[in-house]
């Protein structure tokens, strides 16, 4: 294993290690959406649209954790916004 592979590979496990603990924190945040003012249950109807109330909460989840990784405001900002980008551009 040459050493791009090695960095590959840390790089690989440090990133699934935040991913995991992030999905245990948003896991723990649907309860949070779910009993906040925020959404209106009464509304939701599981016949008509029945995953709009689900992923609005997963979008908003989600957002929430971007902007909690995303260096702002620190010397790294725009280096991880660059990074970010061309990442995008290959998911």
């Amino acid at each position: 294993m040459n050493a791009t592979d090695k960095k590959k590979a840390q790089i690989k496990k440090l990133a699934l290690k935040m991913l995991k603990e992030s999905f245990d924190k948003q896991k723990a945040k649907v309860d949070r959406a779910l009993n906040s003012s925020a959404i209106d249950i009464d509304a939701w109807d599981e016949n008509s649209n029945p995953m709009l109330i689900p992923k609005a909460i997963v979008v908003a989840i989600l957002i929430d954790e971007a902007d909690q990784h995303n260096c702002a405001g620190t010397s790294f900002e725009k280096e991880v916004k660059k990074n970010v980008k061309q990442i995008g551009y290959h998911l």
